[in-house]
This record gives structure tokens, sequence and C-alpha cells, in this order.
């Protein structure tokens, strides 16, 4: 995956709602967090078995989404846009 480092900043989640819509390159967890749901850009639809998966706390994966979802846990959407 073709990768650049935002200018624009992240989007924190700390709740269950949808991030707003946007473009994402990854998500950082700040705490253990289980994905709810996740919509992938075109193209980059490889990782949905992380759906229900527990992302240990300080993980950083990069993944190219529009929006995201948790079950539980909080952390950080790096903006593409």
């Amino acid at each position: 995956m073709t990768r650049d480092h935002s200018d624009y900043g992240f989007v924190v989640v700390a709740d269950t709602n949808a991030v707003a819509t946007g473009r994402y390159y990854g998500y950082q967890a700040w705490t253990a967090t289980v994905i709810a749901a996740i919509t992938y850009e075109p193209g980059y639809e490889g990782d949905a078995d992380l759906v229900g998966k527990t992302l240990p706390a300080g993980l950083y994966r990069p993944m190219r989404f529009t929006t995201l979802t948790l079950t539980s846990g909080t952390g950080a959407c790096e903006r593409a846009s």
C-alpha cells in the first residue's frame, strides 16, 4: 500500500458511534479495541477479518478505509484528507 504520513490530523474514536465518513490511512488503538464494522476504500478490502477481533493497546494498523465503528475501546483514525 502506498502511504504518506497525514497532514490532516486524526479523529478520536471513544464510543460506539461510527466515525464521520472520510478518507483514513490507519487506526491507532489507545486501549484494547474491538472493531464492529469497517468500510474499506475500493481495492483495500483485505482486512475484513479484523471485524470482531481484539486489537491490543498501542497497535497501529495501516489500512485505507472510509468509516469505522467500534464495539469497545478507544483510539484514533488517521485522516488521509
